[in-house]
């Protein structure tokens, strides 16, 4: 990512991209949402790696 984030800026991150994917599929935009969850990996990694 490049940038250091805090831990609450990544469950942060975490929680508003899902809720973005979540309605991005429910609009049938799939593309989208796959990004959108991909976004989310990598912050699910930094996280890891914090702890």
């Amino acid at each position: 990512m490049g940038t250091v984030h805090s831990i609450n800026d990544i469950r942060t991150a975490i929680r508003e991209l899902s809720a973005r994917a979540e309605l991005a599929r429910k609009q049938g935009r799939t593309a989208d949402a796959d990004e959108l969850e991909h976004r989310v990996a990598g912050y699910r990694d930094e996280l890891a790696d914090k702890r």
